[in-house]
Protein backbone atom coordinates (compact mmCIF):
# COMPACT_ATOMS: atom_id res chain seq x y z
CA UNK A 1 0.00 0.00 0.00
CA UNK A 2 1.37 3.55 -1.41
CA UNK A 3 1.50 5.90 1.96
CA UNK A 4 -0.56 8.98 1.52
CA UNK A 5 0.85 11.83 -1.16
CA UNK A 6 3.00 14.86 0.64
CA UNK A 7 3.49 18.03 -0.98
CA UNK A 8 6.94 17.72 -1.87
CA UNK A 9 5.90 15.10 -3.96
CA UNK A 10 3.42 16.30 -6.12
CA UNK A 11 3.64 17.97 -9.63
CA UNK A 12 2.07 20.81 -9.90
CA UNK A 13 -0.43 19.10 -12.62
CA UNK A 14 -1.63 16.69 -9.77
CA UNK A 15 -1.70 19.99 -7.21
CA UNK A 16 -3.54 21.44 -10.11
CA UNK A 17 -5.97 18.95 -10.26
CA UNK A 18 -6.28 18.94 -6.68
CA UNK A 19 -7.52 22.60 -6.79
CA UNK A 20 -9.91 22.63 -9.38
CA UNK A 21 -11.97 19.91 -8.72
CA UNK A 22 -14.84 21.82 -10.83
CA UNK A 23 -14.70 23.98 -14.00
CA UNK A 24 -15.19 27.43 -13.23
CA UNK A 25 -19.04 27.85 -14.75
CA UNK A 26 -18.45 31.74 -16.25
CA UNK A 27 -14.94 30.49 -17.97
CA UNK A 28 -16.87 27.53 -18.96
CA UNK A 29 -19.99 30.03 -20.43
CA UNK A 30 -17.62 32.75 -21.84
CA UNK A 31 -15.67 29.66 -23.83
CA UNK A 32 -19.22 28.60 -25.29
CA UNK A 33 -19.76 31.90 -26.20
CA UNK A 34 -16.98 32.53 -27.88
CA UNK A 35 -17.37 28.91 -29.84
CA UNK A 36 -21.27 29.92 -30.49
CA UNK A 37 -19.88 33.22 -32.43
CA UNK A 38 -16.94 31.69 -34.47
CA UNK A 39 -18.86 28.23 -35.64
CA UNK A 40 -22.14 29.46 -36.47
CA UNK A 41 -21.02 30.64 -39.91
CA UNK A 42 -19.89 26.90 -40.89
CA UNK A 43 -21.92 25.29 -39.36
CA UNK A 44 -24.48 24.72 -42.65
CA UNK A 45 -21.28 23.63 -44.44
CA UNK A 46 -20.40 20.99 -41.83
CA UNK A 47 -23.92 20.04 -41.79
CA UNK A 48 -23.67 19.50 -45.74
CA UNK A 49 -20.61 17.50 -45.63
CA UNK A 50 -22.04 15.14 -42.67
CA UNK A 51 -25.15 14.34 -44.89
CA UNK A 52 -22.91 13.19 -47.92
CA UNK A 53 -21.35 10.65 -44.72
CA UNK A 54 -24.80 9.30 -43.73
CA UNK A 55 -25.87 8.82 -47.20
CA UNK A 56 -22.80 7.30 -47.87
CA UNK A 57 -23.04 4.95 -45.27
CA UNK A 58 -26.99 4.09 -45.93
CA UNK A 59 -27.94 5.36 -42.77
CA UNK A 60 -30.14 7.65 -43.59
CA UNK A 61 -32.77 4.74 -44.51
CA UNK A 62 -32.26 3.77 -41.28
CA UNK A 63 -33.35 7.22 -39.96
CA UNK A 64 -36.20 7.65 -43.08
CA UNK A 65 -38.27 4.28 -41.83
CA UNK A 66 -37.43 4.27 -37.91
CA UNK A 67 -36.90 7.83 -36.21
CA UNK A 68 -38.67 9.93 -38.97
CA UNK A 69 -42.13 8.21 -38.23
CA UNK A 70 -41.87 8.82 -34.32
CA UNK A 71 -40.56 11.60 -34.08
CA UNK A 72 -43.65 13.15 -36.33
CA UNK A 73 -46.15 11.62 -33.59
CA UNK A 74 -44.51 13.63 -30.90
CA UNK A 75 -44.03 16.86 -32.44
CA UNK A 76 -48.06 16.52 -33.41
CA UNK A 77 -48.62 15.96 -29.52
CA UNK A 78 -46.69 19.21 -28.62
CA UNK A 79 -48.47 20.82 -31.62
CA UNK A 80 -51.99 19.63 -29.75
CA UNK A 81 -50.48 21.30 -26.03
CA UNK A 82 -50.15 24.37 -27.81
CA UNK A 83 -53.43 24.48 -29.64
CA UNK A 84 -52.28 23.85 -33.34
CA UNK A 85 -54.28 20.86 -35.01
CA UNK A 86 -52.59 18.54 -36.76
CA UNK A 87 -52.58 15.38 -38.42
CA UNK A 88 -49.74 12.69 -39.61
CA UNK A 89 -48.38 10.34 -42.19
CA UNK A 90 -45.23 8.79 -41.20
CA UNK A 91 -43.10 11.71 -42.42
CA UNK A 92 -45.58 14.84 -42.90
CA UNK A 93 -47.68 16.60 -40.35
CA UNK A 94 -50.67 18.24 -41.38
CA UNK A 95 -51.44 21.60 -39.68
CA UNK A 96 -55.19 22.25 -40.18
CA UNK A 97 -55.70 26.41 -40.52
CA UNK A 98 -59.60 26.03 -40.32
CA UNK A 99 -59.96 24.23 -43.00
CA UNK A 100 -56.45 24.90 -44.74
CA UNK A 101 -54.62 22.36 -44.73
CA UNK A 102 -50.50 22.98 -44.27
CA UNK A 103 -47.99 20.07 -44.84
CA UNK A 104 -45.12 20.02 -43.04
CA UNK A 105 -42.63 17.69 -44.60
CA UNK A 106 -40.37 16.14 -41.59
CA UNK A 107 -36.95 14.69 -43.68
CA UNK A 108 -34.18 12.34 -42.14
CA UNK A 109 -31.90 15.33 -41.89
CA UNK A 110 -34.15 17.64 -40.26
CA UNK A 111 -34.49 14.92 -37.18
CA UNK A 112 -31.66 16.65 -35.29
CA UNK A 113 -28.61 14.05 -35.45
CA UNK A 114 -26.76 16.33 -36.33
CA UNK A 115 -26.92 17.93 -32.71
CA UNK A 116 -26.32 14.38 -31.21
CA UNK A 117 -22.77 14.14 -32.72
CA UNK A 118 -22.30 17.64 -31.51
CA UNK A 119 -23.23 16.56 -28.21
CA UNK A 120 -20.70 13.73 -27.68
CA UNK A 121 -17.70 16.04 -29.24
CA UNK A 122 -18.51 18.40 -26.44
CA UNK A 123 -18.37 15.23 -24.05
CA UNK A 124 -14.97 14.96 -24.82
CA UNK A 125 -14.18 18.47 -23.49
CA UNK A 126 -16.43 19.04 -21.15
CA UNK A 127 -16.70 15.62 -19.11
CA UNK A 128 -12.89 16.11 -18.27
CA UNK A 129 -11.77 16.24 -14.60
CA UNK A 130 -11.75 14.40 -11.22
CA UNK A 131 -15.53 13.88 -11.29
CA UNK A 132 -17.08 10.65 -9.57
CA UNK A 133 -18.16 8.09 -11.80
CA UNK A 134 -21.68 7.85 -11.27
CA UNK A 135 -22.44 11.82 -12.01
CA UNK A 136 -19.98 11.40 -15.43
CA UNK A 137 -23.45 8.85 -15.91
CA UNK A 138 -25.63 11.21 -14.80
CA UNK A 139 -24.96 13.80 -16.96
CA UNK A 140 -24.23 11.73 -19.95
CA UNK A 141 -27.40 10.67 -19.43
CA UNK A 142 -29.58 14.19 -18.88
CA UNK A 143 -27.81 15.42 -21.88
CA UNK A 144 -28.45 12.78 -24.12
CA UNK A 145 -32.51 12.85 -22.88
CA UNK A 146 -31.88 16.97 -22.88
CA UNK A 147 -31.02 16.91 -26.57
CA UNK A 148 -33.48 14.52 -27.72
CA UNK A 149 -36.22 16.86 -25.95
CA UNK A 150 -34.80 20.20 -27.63
CA UNK A 151 -34.84 18.42 -30.79
CA UNK A 152 -38.88 18.02 -30.49
CA UNK A 153 -39.24 21.26 -29.27
CA UNK A 154 -37.09 22.57 -32.60
CA UNK A 155 -38.92 20.88 -34.92
CA UNK A 156 -42.42 21.67 -33.13
CA UNK A 157 -41.59 25.10 -33.27
CA UNK A 158 -40.39 25.64 -36.88
CA UNK A 159 -44.09 23.93 -38.02
CA UNK A 160 -45.59 26.49 -35.04
CA UNK A 161 -43.59 29.32 -37.30
CA UNK A 162 -45.16 27.95 -40.46
CA UNK A 163 -49.03 28.04 -38.96
CA UNK A 164 -48.68 31.55 -37.46
CA UNK A 165 -46.45 32.60 -39.93
CA UNK A 166 -46.38 31.09 -43.16
CA UNK A 167 -44.00 28.79 -44.88
CA UNK A 168 -41.30 31.44 -45.98
CA UNK A 169 -40.20 32.46 -42.35
CA UNK A 170 -40.20 28.94 -41.14
CA UNK A 171 -37.83 28.27 -43.52
CA UNK A 172 -35.68 30.70 -42.69
CA UNK A 173 -36.06 29.86 -38.79
CA UNK A 174 -35.31 26.29 -39.83
CA UNK A 175 -32.38 27.27 -41.40
CA UNK A 176 -30.25 29.83 -38.98
CA UNK A 177 -32.94 29.67 -35.87
CA UNK A 178 -32.79 26.11 -35.11
CA UNK A 179 -28.92 25.80 -34.93
CA UNK A 180 -28.20 28.37 -32.79
CA UNK A 181 -30.98 26.84 -30.30
CA UNK A 182 -29.11 23.79 -30.32
CA UNK A 183 -25.82 25.59 -29.59
CA UNK A 184 -27.71 27.67 -26.44
CA UNK A 185 -28.86 24.09 -25.39
CA UNK A 186 -25.08 23.10 -25.19
CA UNK A 187 -24.11 26.09 -23.77
CA UNK A 188 -27.11 25.82 -20.75
CA UNK A 189 -26.47 22.33 -20.13
CA UNK A 190 -22.86 22.24 -19.41
CA UNK A 191 -23.45 25.16 -17.39
CA UNK A 192 -25.94 23.04 -15.39
CA UNK A 193 -23.62 19.77 -15.40
CA UNK A 194 -20.68 21.91 -13.80
CA UNK A 195 -22.89 23.37 -11.25
CA UNK A 196 -25.40 20.92 -10.03
CA UNK A 197 -24.60 17.15 -11.77
CA UNK A 198 -21.03 16.76 -11.73
CA UNK A 199 -19.64 15.92 -8.28
CA UNK A 200 -15.79 16.11 -7.68
CA UNK A 201 -13.78 12.81 -6.41
CA UNK A 202 -12.78 13.38 -2.70
CA UNK A 203 -9.83 12.01 -3.39
CA UNK A 204 -7.45 11.82 -7.16
CA UNK A 205 -7.47 8.05 -7.90
CA UNK A 206 -4.18 6.67 -8.22
CA UNK A 207 -2.50 9.60 -6.17
CA UNK A 208 -3.71 8.88 -2.57
CA UNK A 209 -4.12 12.19 -1.97
CA UNK A 210 -6.37 11.80 1.29
CA UNK A 211 -9.69 13.24 1.64
CA UNK A 212 -9.42 15.80 4.55
CA UNK A 213 -7.04 17.81 2.64
CA UNK A 214 -9.59 18.25 -0.76
CA UNK A 215 -12.42 18.83 2.05
CA UNK A 216 -10.86 21.50 3.76
CA UNK A 217 -9.99 23.15 0.15
CA UNK A 218 -13.56 22.84 -0.77
CA UNK A 219 -14.87 24.24 2.81
CA UNK A 220 -12.78 27.31 2.64
CA UNK A 221 -13.91 28.10 -0.83
CA UNK A 222 -17.54 28.05 0.54
CA UNK A 223 -15.89 30.87 3.12
CA UNK A 224 -14.97 33.21 0.33
CA UNK A 225 -11.23 32.74 1.20
CA UNK A 226 -8.58 31.61 -1.43
CA UNK A 227 -5.38 30.77 0.15
CA UNK A 228 -2.62 28.41 -1.58
CA UNK A 229 -3.31 24.55 -2.49
CA UNK A 230 0.39 24.65 -1.19
CA UNK A 231 -0.58 26.55 2.32
CA UNK A 232 -3.54 23.96 3.31
CA UNK A 233 -1.46 21.22 2.55
CA UNK A 234 1.43 22.23 4.79
CA UNK A 235 -0.89 23.20 7.34
CA UNK A 236 -2.72 19.76 7.47
CA UNK A 237 -0.18 18.16 7.36
CA UNK A 238 1.51 20.17 10.64
CA UNK A 239 -2.08 19.45 12.49
CA UNK A 240 -1.62 15.66 12.30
Amino acid sequence: MHPPQTVEGMTLTQASQVEETRRPVLRLLLVMAAILLMILPFVTTFNEFLTRVVETLGLDVILTNWIVPGEVRLVAVLLGFIGIPAQVTPSTIILDKGGFLLPVFISWNCVGWQSFILYVATLLTGMQGPFTRISKVETMVVGFLGTFLVNLLRIASVAAVAFYFGQLPAVVYHDYGSTIIILLWLAAFWWFSHGWLLEPLESLEGEKIEERYLSEIRKTKAAGSRPGLRDWLLGAQRRR
